[in-house]
């Protein structure tokens, strides 16, 4: 779900004035977790572009202000690689303690998988960059689980709201997602600023019918 509807709009317009979406040419891209997909969206330019981050931190940090409070987060634990950078600009404006998760373990322990301290009794907001079917979001957060930080809140910066299942996927390990931006307003802003061809658009609106159906006829995983 997005925090905000005007913030999202705004959010990605900035993505796609930074060229962050690539449209495939004639061979999809491939997630790792196995969809193929028109579309790949690089959140990660933000960090080369300090206007355009601090304008979209800014943003976000705004719209998280009260759930921050009515959760009582004591930290944010962004996943590496790629949700550290915008887990450290967050915790930054928040003024709250930074952890991050690594992919596997390094060494023994409960904490093995974490850098940084987590504080006692966490209380912890999982920031990642971008979602798809929300699998390797929920594993994240099974994995900080473990360490005995409570996670029930999980924030990437987009959300592509297509997959089937996906909200379901999280209330069921009692996560709530939260996305400062989706898929469908990114397109919107795509759109809007001329940068499909009709070839391009016409894919996309394939694809948005229907991504699982999309993915399997272009040699990717299906539902």
């Amino acid at each position: 779900m997005i925090v905000s509807a005007s913030a999202s709009a705004r959010l990605a317009e900035i993505l796609a004035g930074l060229g962050a979406v690539h449209v495939a040419a004639e061979q999809p891209f491939f997630y790792t977790s196995g969809w193929a997909s028109p579309v790949y969206v690089d959140a990660r330019v933000l960090m080369s572009d300090v206007a355009a981050r601090t304008e979209a931190m800014n943003l976000a940090a705004r719209e998280l202000r009260e759930l921050a409070q009515r959760q009582a987060f004591n930290v944010v634990v962004g996943v590496e690689n790629s949700g550290i950078a915008f887990a450290a600009w967050l915790a930054e404006r928040l003024g709250l303690p930074l952890s991050y998760l690594r992919k596997r373990p390094i060494g023994w322990g409960s904490r093995a998988q974490v850098e940084g301290r987590l504080p006692q009794a966490a209380r912890a907001l999982l920031v990642d960059d971008v979602t798809t079917d929300g699998l390797s979001k929920i594993a994240a957060a099974t994995a900080l689980r473990q360490t005995g930080a409570r996670v029930e809140d999980v924030l990437v910066f987009l959300e592509f709201d297509l997959y089937p299942e996906t909200g379901d996927r999280f209330a069921a390990q009692g996560l709530a997602l939260h996305a400062l931006t989706n898929w469908a307003d990114l397109h919107a802003a795509l759109a809007a600023r001329g940068r499909l061809s009709a070839a391009q658009e016409e894919m996309l609106a394939a694809f948005d019918a229907d991504p699982v159906r999309w993915s399997i006829e272009h040699g990717g995983v299906g539902a």
